[in-house]
């Protein structure tokens, strides 16, 4: 019967196992993708929590700034002959 499925199909029957809501979000093509989802209100919950984590990863943000100290004092005998 697995093989009947589609990778899709098979990805709703393991969640709906394990999971009480799920959004499945896939693409296949370049700018078309396929979701399902089996509780809209559930769905629209969990695609606004995912783009917040996947934006919060990408964008930078003052939160994650990174903080350089760089040394002011170079000496002219420093080579990187030694490293």
């Amino acid at each position: 019967m697995d093989d009947e499925l589609t990778p899709i199909e098979q990805c709703q029957v393991i969640l709906g196992e394990h999971f009480e809501s799920y959004l499945i979000v896939a693409a296949d093509k370049p700018h078309e993708c396929e979701v399902e989802y089996n509780n809209s209100f559930a769905a629209l919950g969990l695609s606004t929590v995912a783009h917040k984590v996947v934006a919060d990863a990408l964008l930078p943000s003052n939160d994650n700034e990174l903080d350089i100290e760089w040394e002011e004092d170079c000496d002219d005998e420093d080579s990187y002959e030694d490293f």
